[in-house]
């Protein structure tokens, strides 16, 4: 009888330790400690390299086509070396991954709740950079 509860038992302890695993993967991370608020849509400051990381953010998610942001994404980074491979860019960094400075404080694009927000946010930055090429 012992012999068939041993086995028993490891196959369920087995199957909650994996259905424990399962969730913890689906639960999403919480927002990262820079994000101090929601910004407007001025992205008037914001560095030419970051710029440049936020078209190519917004590029990668869609919200900007590949026709309308890279150009501008080519244009600043081959400007202002944004991605030069031997010293590397915060600011091109932060850009890739959604974040943008702004007047002393640090933003995240994905803070806008709405898909057509964020949408907007990634036109008015791309507006942002025209001046500068």
């Amino acid at each position: 009888m012992f012999r068939r509860i041993v086995p028993a038992l490891g196959l369920a302890l087995g199957l909650g330790v994996m259905s424990t695993a399962a969730m913890a993967q689906e639960q999403s991370p919480p927002p990262p400690a820079a994000v101090q608020g929601t910004p407007g849509k001025d992205f008037t400051g914001v560095s030419p390299a970051n710029l440049a990381g936020i078209m190519n953010y917004c590029v990668e998610l869609q919200y900007l086509s590949y026709d309308e942001g890279n150009p501008a994404l080519y244009g600043l980074s081959e400007k202002y070396k944004a991605t030069e491979q031997t010293v590397g860019n915060e600011d091109y960094a932060l850009g890739t991954a959604g974040f943008f400075n702004s007047n002393g404080k640090r933003y995240y694009l994905v803070a806008y709740t709405n898909e057509d927000d964020r949408r907007a946010a990634c036109h008015n930055a791309l507006k942002a950079a025209q001046p500068l090429l």
